[in-house]
């Protein structure tokens, strides 16, 4: 798999509609675009020519840009053909909507949650989901106010695991309290990123098993991707056990001039979400990418009733998980 970040002043173009051009001021590097899974672009010093998005809306390759402290997933879902899986997706009724898009948050606050255990010995006490009512109203609203009433709690307990001196710089200097997608701290910085990644290669994954991801379950249309972001959230604990781990073995990396971190700085919070992508479940041998893959097809064949509610995950948990032997790499 092949992520392309462009952190610094550059221009992206495509050449002969195969193959991706970066020009900086230095050098021009090209990738053929055969290779290429997702392309990000952080901060506001790159420009795109106008036939970057078409291109890679062919290639089904998504364009992320990270920049003012907001993400955007560039798609162009009509790419795959409109087919059954869309058309039960988008006639799917409200609570059986809701029902999928609950079955994501609770593998985050699980895969949270044991975050917290494998570190300290006990989970924290959480309330229980809600249940379903009649009302897809109501339901949306507990399932809204469960999940940040669990979450809140959750990131009380994840930001004291960050190391003792680097949690006093972010509290200090930055005012750093949990996760605020904006808050221009280190640490948000870093998980940005990696949700970032994580974003493009699901928005890919859900195109590719034939859903739409500009419709939700949950997430509005104010987000360009809902359905990438309802998807998404059983894979964020894995970026937050990698920034908490990246922090703690290598400190807090700077921020730039322009609220950014430096090209350095991404690159290293790019490698170590991969190397936790890369991991291998103990029973299955799947990678956490590769559960990228299956889960958007298992959620394509939940709607025509083929995949059952309970397979439609997975809960993060690094203690069933291993480093690929060399054989295996």
């Amino acid at each position: 798999m092949r992520l392309i970040v462009i952190r610094r002043k550059a221009e992206l173009s495509v050449r002969s509609r195969a193959t991706l051009q970066i020009r900086m001021k230095d050098k021009t590097v090209e990738r053929p675009l055969r290779d290429v899974e997702a392309v990000l672009i952080i901060g506001g010093h790159v420009r795109v020519k106008s036939t970057v998005p078409p291109v890679l809306a062919q290639h089904n390759i998504p364009l992320a840009v990270l920049a003012m402290d907001n993400i955007a997933i560039l798609v162009n879902p009509i790419t795959t053909s409109y087919n059954n899986y869309r058309r039960l997706q988008y006639t799917l009724d409200k609570p059986h909507a809701l029902d999928i898009a609950l079955e994501y948050i609770k593998a985050k606050i699980n895969g949270l949650a044991s975050i917290i255990k494998n570190t300290t010995g006990k989970a924290p006490q959480l309330p229980s989901p809600p249940r379903k009512t009649s009302d897809p109203g109501k339901y949306e609203e507990e399932i809204r106010k469960w999940e940040a009433t669990a979450s809140n709690t959750l990131w009380d307990h994840l930001v004291q695991l960050i190391d003792k001196e680097a949690l006093e710089t972010l509290m200090d200097k930055y005012g750093f309290r949990g996760r605020k997608p904006r808050h221009p701290d280190p640490f948000n910085k870093t998980l940005s990123i990696m949700y970032a990644v994580i974003y493009s290669l699901a928005t890919k994954a859900l195109i590719a098993a034939g859903l739409d991801p500009t419709y939700g379950f949950l997430h509005k249309t104010k987000y360009s991707t809902p359905l990438t972001f309802d998807y998404t959230e059983m894979f964020k604990p894995i970026a937050v056990q990698a920034t908490i781990d990246l922090i703690n073995s290598q400190g807090l990396p700077p921020i730039e001039n322009d609220g950014e971190l430096g090209r350095e700085a991404v690159n290293k919070a790019i490698k170590q979400l991969y190397q936790y992508l890369e991991l291998k479940h103990k029973k299955t041998g799947k990678t956490i990418y590769q559960y990228i893959i299956i889960k958007a097809y298992c959620l394509a064949k939940h709607l025509e009733r083929k995949c059952s509610k309970n397979k439609l995950t997975i809960t993060w948990d690094k203690k069933n998980y291993k480093q690929p032997t060399r054989n295996e790499s």
